[in-house]
């Protein structure tokens, strides 16, 4: 994506931003709960932007936490890795493939875990769930100032949950700052 495309995406409305990652994952909420698939609601969407949890939220929220325990469990079973650790993989020292077509499609199947893992946090951060902040944080700090699409969605969200002021360059240490000094409950 061009820089101009992601400063506009750095920049866009968070309904915007949540429509967006909803519709990104319409097919995994659809096959856990059909009801949760096909055009996001204005009124979810309005409710993630306030931080509400009406019965929608919740609904939705356990469909995302389902999303991100399978794609860890994929990460898991096929590179033996953490999401930390799967982001860090290096793609050329995958294992387990004999052609080029096996290669091809755990790289995909490793690329498609990533980033349902990480558009589902940046979902359960909006729902609440403070505890899927960490997987932003990995994002960010995986994209090592790159800037890609997941990267910036994931600093708009801690940015926005945290209440983290924008022009602060370093996003992952204001929100490790906020996650230690957020009241537990």
């Amino acid at each position: 994506m061009s820089s101009d495309n992601l400063d506009r995406l750095a920049k866009a409305p968070l309904q915007e931003i949540l429509h967006l990652l909803l519709r990104q994952l319409d097919g995994a909420l659809t096959r856990r709960d059909p009801s949760l698939g096909a055009r996001p609601s204005r009124d979810l969407i309005a409710a993630l932007e306030a931080g509400q949890t009406p019965a929608s939220v919740n609904a939705l929220a356990a469909v995302l936490i389902r999303i991100v325990e399978d794609n860890l469990k994929i990460l898991h079973d096929r590179l033996s890795a953490d999401f930390a650790g799967s982001l860090a993989a290096d793609i050329a020292q995958l294992t387990g493939w004999e052609s080029t077509a096996d290669f091809l499609a755990i790289a995909d199947e490793k690329a498609q875990a990533e980033q349902e893992i990480a558009i589902a946090s940046a979902l359960l951060l909006a729902c609440g769930r403070i505890e899927y902040a960490s997987y932003l944080i990995e994002v960010i700090e995986d994209d090592a100032g790159a800037l890609d699409v997941d990267a910036v969605i994931a600093r708009r969200m801690l940015l926005h949950v945290g209440a983290i002021d924008d022009a602060d360059a370093d996003a992952p240490s204001q929100a490790r700052a906020w996650l230690r000094h957020r009241p537990r409950g």
